[in-house]
């Protein structure tokens, strides 16, 4: 069977939400060890499990928001409990807010056409203040800081997040996936996108970086190549490390996880990606399965 660009983009894409789901319940787990304990091997979808051990969210202090801007509502509760599960409610097999955002944003393009901003933000907020289209228990911070800023009435473009995670450009995987037909509109749709979110270079480059070896595979291009034959290696610092090496001499993918790091910053996470995806080629439900029980920002990679 001979596979075209839209085979591919629906390979991905749903893909995507199956990986997602498979990795939820072990979101944030520090070891494999500590996965052991409460889920044995992940091998399929599974509900959160509670008590959970450092849920990340409990030592904020959130402001009171109007309704209309309020992204939290019932969760202010269980937040400031230690032992929530970062996807506490959530049931095997649901999807976490990036892709429930990814979901929102494909509906705002096939709805438009293409990609419009100002649709794009009305259906993102009217999704983060209605916790029936949105009941992820997690909110990452690039959203706390955007609610915030409207609450103090500062620009988010100029006050955004300065932090860079997987997670913050997952929820335009739609983009991504687009650029293949359309490159520099989709160029353009990320650069404005992202800049509402995140003040970092970071986050946009990484973005872009994963774009564009996105719209070479949907192409055709097989990834070693993509990366060591057609980038250049100042392409981005990814790239810069020795993935055949590791995957050559690693035992395991626990000890790589603790050699590169499995948290969700993007120096760790999109390297941690990258090596999972050349080590496991095309097998998608082995790279998948091993990137849910290494732990750390599995539903982001």
């Amino acid at each position: 069977m001979i596979l075209g660009a839209k085979d591919r983009i629906k390979g991905a894409w749903w893909g995507a939400f199956a990986a997602d789901a498979l990795a939820m319940p072990v979101h944030g787990y520090p070891t494999r060890d500590a996965i052991e304990k409460d889920y044995g091997y992940i091998v399929d979808m599974a509900a959160p499990k509670e008590p959970y051990r450092d849920f990340v969210l409990a030592g904020l202090n959130p402001p009171e928001f109007p309704k209309e801007l309020d992204f939290i509502g019932s969760r202010r509760q269980i937040w400031r409990n230690p032992e929530t599960h970062p996807h506490s409610g959530l049931k095997a097999g649901d999807n976490t807010l990036p892709m429930i955002l990814a979901l929102h944003l494909a509906a705002q393009i096939a709805a438009d056409g293409g990609f419009n901003f100002d649709n794009w933000m009305a259906r993102y907020k009217a999704v983060m203040t209605n916790e029936s289209l949105q009941p992820d228990t997690f909110v990452p911070s690039i959203h706390r800081k955007y609610f915030e800023n409207l609450l103090k009435g500062l620009p988010p473009e100029k006050n955004g997040c300065a932090e860079a995670h997987i997670s913050d450009f997952i929820i335009f995987l739609p983009i991504f996936l687009c650029s293949y037909f359309r490159q520099k509109d989709m160029q353009n749709a990320i650069f404005r996108a992202i800049k509402v979110f995140s003040v970092g270079e970071n986050s946009l480059n990484s973005a872009l970086f994963v774009m564009e070896i996105m719209s070479k595979l949907v192409a055709g291009s097989k990834l070693e190549k993509v990366l060591f034959e057609q980038m250049n290696p100042d392409r981005h610092y990814a790239l810069a490390y020795p993935y055949r090496r590791w995957i050559k001499a690693a035992n395991d993918d626990e000890s790589m996880a603790e050699l590169i790091g499995r948290t969700a910053e993007l120096e760790k996470s999109i390297v941690l990606s990258i090596y999972l995806a050349l080590k496991y080629g095309s097998d998608y439900e082995s790279a998948m399965i091993a990137n849910a029980n290494i732990g750390g920002e599995t539903t982001g990679r």
